[in-house]
């Protein structure tokens, strides 16, 4: 059958399964959505879909779960306050799998990467009765060395969460593909009062890298205990990149077990994209160097100027004790 066909089917009629008319209206949304379709890289059986028809080969597939979560659609509204959000659902990739197991449905709705962070919004629909706090087991994603990320998750009703999860992998070489294959097999959900639910899920996509201007940089400050690189920054669609790395000197790590950089960013405008936060990172020697990576969402267009302050953190780790190490600000001219 033709795209066209596909695009001209009159869903209010069709009879194949019985569903209200939310739930049909909510499909023929989803085939007319605009965003690119994430394109499966291990079987397709993977995914809880059905497709109308006995045979498609034009791509077009129509997870009918997801026409059941009303949220489906909404979910980056959820977490519209938080800068790394910005032009999310434009410049994403619609993934749009579901599954359910154990009285738990999981949708993973949609992604972005932006060639060092991959971001992803789900939504769960459970019949269990966790309480606000929500875990899971992390996403993977092919060829990485090591990844780290965050998980930002809201509960919306007594059965419906919202999550945005983003994943900052680390590749051999630090060479990041133009494409990155993700998967993710939760396992289990769990809350922090002891309830646990184990099912069956697993989920695999694909997304491509956003293009982004990258500009090398390599500006250094120090005091006498920490030297701090800002190698480069890279501005996307959906956010802004610095990458670094900070040497520490042997006398301090005598003192501190681990030394790591948070960030103080704003503008001259005096908008504040973090503060004392920090992304992803690794150091191969005991935190005498760290390399690392953080995202910020987009900068805004009438600012001329973005002034990014490092902070070491200096810590007996286990929350034994820390202090902060106040480097000079590094200033860089926007174009």
């Amino acid at each position: 059958m033709s795209i066209k066909k596909w695009m001209d089917l009159d869903i209010d009629n069709l009879e194949l399964l019985e569903v209200t008319n939310l739930e049909k209206a909510r499909v023929k949304q989803h085939v007319l959505k605009k965003h690119k379709k994430a394109p499966f890289w291990r079987n397709i059986a993977v995914a809880s879909i059905i497709i109308l028809g006995a045979t498609v080969t034009t791509g077009f597939a129509f997870p009918t779960i997801a026409s059941q979560i009303p949220f489906m659609d909404q979910i980056i509204s959820y977490f519209k306050d938080e800068n790394q959000t910005n032009n999310f659902e434009t410049f994403s990739t619609d993934v749009g799998l579901v599954q359910t197991s154990n009285g738990i449905t999981v949708m993973i709705e949609n992604a972005v990467y932006d060639g060092t962070n991959i971001t992803v919004s789900y939504a769960i629909e459970t019949e269990h009765p966790f309480n606000d706090s929500l875990s899971h087991h992390w996403f993977d994603v092919e060829g990485a060395i090591a990844a780290s990320g965050s998980d930002a998750m809201k509960k919306i009703t007594d059965t419906h969460y919202v999550g945005m999860t983003t994943i900052t992998p680390t590749f051999k070489g630090d060479v990041h593909p133009e494409t990155v294959q993700v998967t993710w097999k939760p396992t289990s959900f769990s809350d922090n009062e002891g309830v646990e639910v184990k099912g069956d899920w697993y989920f695999a996509f694909s997304v491509e890298r956003l293009e982004g201007n990258l500009e090398l940089l390599n500006k250094t400050v120090q005091n006498k205990d920490v030297t701090f690189t800002l190698q480069s920054i890279e501005y996307t669609p959906v956010s802004t990149n610095i990458s670094y790395e900070q040497v520490v000197s042997d006398e301090l790590l005598q003192s501190w077990d681990s030394v790591t950089p948070v960030f103080k960013i704003t503008d001259n405008l005096g908008h504040v994209y973090l503060d004392k936060l920090s992304g992803g990172g690794m150091s191969p020697d005991h935190f005498k160097t760290f390399k690392g990576t953080t995202e910020f969402g987009t900068i805004q267009e009438e600012a001329s100027q973005l002034i990014i302050q490092p902070i070491g953190i200096a810590s007996l780790n286990d929350g034994k004790g820390q202090i902060e190490i106040e480097l000079d600000p590094i200033v860089i001219d926007l174009k």
